[in-house]
């Protein structure tokens, strides 16, 4: 601060007060409802003085400080001086007292404050600056009204590595205005990976810290995931003394919790974080005893994102509630999903009282709905602003196609095959009896084909280095499988995901000297394995374990940084759901964390999305608001059978029932329909045919009431429903077969990088570098005039801007994109080999070139500069052959590689990469001739056209 003013290096301190205590300092321009404690330097006060500061709480002046420079002794005149401001306030200002009742002045050192409502009051120097929380006690001891919940809130922490990410900073804002504006629900759309449950613990933490706030419940989607928010608010330390936020609020989790039993209710009266899914939550309104550790989790697998959902009917609360409606202040619904707002609605609007904020990275109509905000979000940190500020990685889409995947297949006549009932589990042998064919939605659920997950499988074992990670293959050496990059598989359901492992054990074990893939390397995460939440920390943190197979308990809120692939084998058609499951592999990590778990990886900068079911292509499906009605779903078989047993036989229920069986016996194969007649001593064809004629021909008297007799009606179903072994195939039926081939066929037809996906970067690419040709120098000398020198300085100047407008704009990736759409104009790209060809950044010029028009073949500098050294060598200096010596061209061929791989060289860049390389070829060129030869050599090697 030695080169400032005695004035500006006393606001530099205070500044720095200010900002300790919570304060934003602002010029008066900056003044907004944004931020609640404001610092508004030089403000405007009656008279047209200027204030050095004026304080305003939740947008309404309540002090005043007076800064003068270091030497100053804060006497009389600055005290009066600062009264004089306190008085004039301007009368379009809002306070909260009149004259402001809060003095300070400073001189950067010394910091004095008066309270104009203590009538015997001074100026008394004090250590620190008073923060908003301290200044409204003081206002409100003293029988100031202050009456807004807002107005003890500090300004937000800074952005930085240790504080919040901008992203978050906005949402948090824009949160805490649309509840100053008096909304009750608000919806934070943040891409995956952005930090939700961080910016949730934000929140919290400024709600019970600066806001009447006691109680808040934090909805999660899955029991799993209400661990992993109960440790992030145990790791949460952004608090005013550092301290973890467990360590200052009580932070509960129930479990075993019986609302009846009065030490469970006051553990939970006393906590300031609940943290449960709905289910339990639910449980303990209606106060129903809950002995299960893992309630709800062998239902949570496929959590809201399950149909399943949509088709039960609404809960019911009753009256005996256990908690009262205002015993929440704050809702949070985490990962906020379109079933809370069916089946689960009532609950969550019981507590009536509390404000309710979504999260979600894929907000639905029916969330939009729901937060009152059906055209936008109150905030969203959309995906593709996450790649640029660095905060998620992008996908890079890699397609397997085999003929099964795309077309289907042939079950021949002879062939052998196991039969699965899909309700028992049993197993029969079979021989196909004729020729029948399979479509390709039927692969993995009605047919079973081991040679197509065997071909997938081994197409990714061959291309996981040799194509997707290509740089991770040691020069002169051989790929290590141990450290194949984290990869996740999605299963199509959990016998799917055993087939999957089973195959990647045989498949990759002669990848390994010991002829089997070491302990731990593939591991299934779904439910039904033991604590499946340890295994997810496992696959975070264990460099051993390297695939893991799932149906879908990954597919939403797991965060699981070091993963750099994820494969479907499986398709799917909700949207919500894919963005999930994408989601997964999006979230960035440093270097050095990425290479504890995965020790021969360089950096994170993408990762790949290997589509192995045309998941990329296929329609996806995203919910209307209006299929968010509570009215009843239609009944499932059981559920319908039951009800009809019942003696619940109305129209709607008997159409469906044949509607039912008539579908099932026209997808069922003539034996297993001939294994029914025989059990049931009729066909599902005769028996829905049977009700459909009654309906047609009025058979059947008015169905009334469930306790009339109905007779007729009961009759004629009496054959299924009075038949339980008939009732129990029809099951069976429903349920289907799953026919496991012996051994199958299948062959790849296709494994690329997804060209409609390299085209959108190289023409985002090649629009940029259009765009800024006349402002970034090395793209003006490749556009314009070739003739000039093109330095590292500039390629890196070049580089820099490239990945700040888009973190996909790197070299090697580039270079893949246009190796993937090369396919018009008889161009050719010749892929990059070896460590030193993918650094290069002097591929730079070749990419532009060819991006340009201006070359045709996209090939290496280093493989084109090697050839050029030649022809170098056999050039005239003047009209003198080039008679190097042997150990003058290895010298020069060094600098040639280096020049290759930097740029144009000169002196001065040779001797700050090696010294004595400089001086031996100045040695050769002599000092007269040296600075002409290299910048000579560098324009030949790099292809750049003499003046």
């Amino acid at each position: 601060m030695a080169d400032l003013k005695p004035e500006e290096q006393a606001r530099v301190l205070i500044d720095e007060k200010l900002a300790e205590a919570g304060w934003a300092v602002i010029t008066r321009s900056q003044f907004s409802n944004q931020e609640n404690a404001l610092a508004v330097e030089e403000a405007l006060t009656k008279g047209n003085h200027e204030a050095d500061y004026l304080l305003f709480l939740d947008g309404k002046a309540i002090g005043v400080l007076e800064a003068k420079k270091k030497d100053n002794s804060l006497g009389n005149v600055v005290a009066e001086q600062t009264a004089k401001y306190s008085a004039g306030a301007l009368p379009w200002y809002q306070t909260w007292a009149n004259p402001l009742p809060f003095l300070f002045m400073s001189n950067g050192d010394v910091l004095m404050f008066k309270n104009l409502l203590d009538k015997s009051g001074k100026f008394e120097p004090i250590k620190k600056m008073l923060t908003p929380k301290q200044l409204v006690k003081l206002a409100r001891e003293f029988g100031i009204k202050i009456d807004s919940e807002f107005a003890s809130l500090p300004s937000l922490p800074t952005v930085g590595p240790n504080g919040l990410r901008l992203c978050q900073r906005e949402a948090i804002t824009a949160l805490e205005v649309s509840f100053k504006h008096g909304e009750r629900r608000a919806l934070l759309d943040m891409a995956t990976g952005a930090g939700k449950t961080f910016t949730a613990c934000m929140i919290c933490y400024r709600e019970l810290a600066y806001m009447p706030i006691n109680r808040i419940l934090y909805l999660v989607d899955r029991t799993n995931l209400g661990k992993q928010t109960e440790g992030e608010f145990g790791s949460f330390r952004l608090t005013e003394n550092g301290d973890p936020f467990n360590k200052i609020y009580s932070v509960l989790r129930p479990r075993h919790f019986d609302a009846n039993n009065a030490d469970d209710m006051r553990e939970l009266s006393d906590a300031s974080v609940c943290i449960c899914t709905i289910q339990r939550l639910f449980s303990i309104l209606k106060g129903e005893p809950d002995n299960d550790d893992e309630l709800d989790e062998s239902q949570e697998e496929e959590s809201f994102f399950n149909d399943d959902e949509d088709t039960k009917p609404a809960v019911e609360l009753g009256d005996d509630l256990k908690l009262s409606k205002d015993f929440f202040d704050t809702i949070i619904v985490d990962e906020c999903h379109r079933s809370i707002y069916g089946r689960w609605r009532k609950v969550l609007e019981y507590f009536n009282k509390a404000r309710v904020i979504g999260l979600t990275a894929t907000p639905t109509p029916q969330a939009l709905a729901f937060f009152n905000n059906v055209n936008k979000p109150t905030y969203r940190y959309s995906k593709e602003r996450s790649y640029v500020d660095g905060v998620n990685v992008p996908p890079r889409i890699y397609r397997i196609k085999t003929e099964v995947t795309e077309g289907g297949g042939v079950i021949g006549a002879g062939e052998k095959y196991t039969e699965v009932t899909r309700k028992t589990g049993e197993k029969k042998k079979k021989n196909q009896t004729f020729s029948a064919a399979y479509t390709n939605t039927e692969l993995d659920r009605s047919v079973v084909n081991p040679a197509q997950i065997e071909k997938v499988i081994t197409e990714f074992r061959d291309v996981v280095f040799e194509r997707l990670f290509p740089n991770r293959i040691p020069e002169n050496g051989e790929p290590d499988f141990r450290h194949i990059p984290k990869t996740l598989f999605f299963a199509k359901n959990r016998q799917h995901a055993r087939n999957i492992i089973e195959t990647i054990e045989r498949v990759f074990a002669e990848k390994f000297p010991e002829g089997k893939v070491p302990d731990g390397f593939v591991q299934e995460i779904t439910c039904s394995v033991e604590k499946p939440d340890d295994r997810i920390k496992a696959f975070n943190n264990d460099k051993n374990f390297r695939i893991a197979v799932t149906v879908t308990l990954v597919a939403t809120g797991t965060d699981v940084k070091p993963l750099e692939i994820v494969v479907f084998m499986r398709d799917i058609h909700s949207e919500t759901l894919y963005t999930q499951m994408v989601g997964r592999g999006c979230r960035s990590i440093n270097d050095d964390k990425l290479r504890t778990v995965t020790p021969n990886a360089d950096t994170k900068e993408h990762f790949v999305l290997l589509d192995a079911v045309g998941v990329t292509q296929s329609e996806k499906r995203v919910p209307t608001a209006t299929e968010d009605s509570t009215e009843p779903k239609p009944l499932k078989l059981g559920e319908l059978i039951e009800h009809i047993a019942h003696g619940e036989v109305s129209d709607e229920n008997l159409e469906r029932l044949a509607e039912k069986c008539a579908t099932i016996y026209n997808r069922t194969v003539d034996e297993h329909n001939t294994e029914f007649r025989e059990i049931a001593g009729f066909s599902l064809h005769d028996f829905s045919v049977s009700i459909f004629d009654a309906f047609e021909k009025g058979a059947f008297p008015e169905y009334i009431d469930i306790n009339d007799p109905n007779l007729e009606r009961k009759r004629i179903v009496s054959p299924l429903i009075d038949n339980l072994s008939a009732r129990e195939k029809l099951a069976e039926l429903n349920a289907g077969y799953q026919a496991i081939l012996n051994p199958g066929e299948d062959r790849i037809i296709y494994s690329e990088f997804q060209e409609e996906d390299a085209l959108k970067y190289t023409s985002a690419f090649e629009k940029y570098i259009n765009d800024h040709c006349d402002e970034i120098e090395a793209l003006r000398i490749i556009y314009h005039d070739e003739s000039k020198s093109i330095t590292n300085a500039m390629l890196q100047d070049l580089k820099l801007k490239l990945l700040t407008e888009n973190k996909m704009f790197r070299v090697p990736l580039l270079w893949d994109f246009y190796h993937v759409s090369a396919t018009e104009n008889h161009k050719v790209v010749i892929p990059l080999k070896g460590k030193n060809e993918i650094e290069s950044i002097t591929n730079l010029i070749q990419l532009v070139r060819y991006a340009y028009g201006r070359i045709n073949t996209l090939q290496s500098m280093q493989g084109s500069a090697a050839k050029r050294f030649g022809l170098y060598l056999g050039q005239q200096m003047g009209n003198v052959p080039r008679n190097f010596t042997p150990a003058q061209v290895e010298i020069l061929r060094k600098v040639a590689e280096y020049i290759a791989q930097n740029g144009c060289t000169s002196r001065k860049d040779l001797f700050d990469f090696d010294q004595n390389l400089a001086i031996q070829a100045i040695q050769i060129y002599t000092r007269e001739k040296a600075d002409s030869e290299l910048e000579y050599l560098s324009k030949f090697l790099l292809q750049i056209k003499a003046a």
